[in-house]
């Protein structure tokens, strides 16, 4: 197909019950978790953080953390999710104003007097 010929495609019906906006952003949210989560994989056998152990195994390096650490990167992550919204974190205020599913203003600085 051509590209904007899928506008109106819901086959399943979820755009009855919740707002398409957050449909959209949790799809555009979690491409860029998994694309940031395949380097993380690849690059945590070459690089550590402070206070934790390298692990051979890629898979096993979750176990081999410290509780301490996983906790604190489980609440930085936290915190980032709960502040690139601005606390608004539902979906029945988070498009408030004109904001664009997807766009978090991240490096938009970088892009001044670009085209489009």
């Amino acid at each position: 197909g051509l590209v904007g010929e899928e506008q109106g495609f819901d086959p399943i019906g979820f755009a009855e019950d919740v707002d398409p906006k957050w449909l959209r952003e949790a799809e555009l949210k979690h491409g860029r978790v998994c694309m940031v989560a395949t380097v993380g994989f690849f690059s945590q056998q070459y690089i550590t953080f402070p206070g934790f152990e390298p692990s051979p195994d890629a898979l096993q390096a979750v176990y081999v953390a410290p509780p301490g650490a996983m906790a604190a990167l489980l609440f930085l992550a936290g915190y980032i999710e709960s502040a690139s919204y601005g606390g608004k974190i539902t979906m029945l205020d988070m498009f408030e104003g004109d904001r664009v599913p997807g766009d978090f203003n991240f490096g938009a600085g970088f892009l001044k007097g670009k085209s489009d």
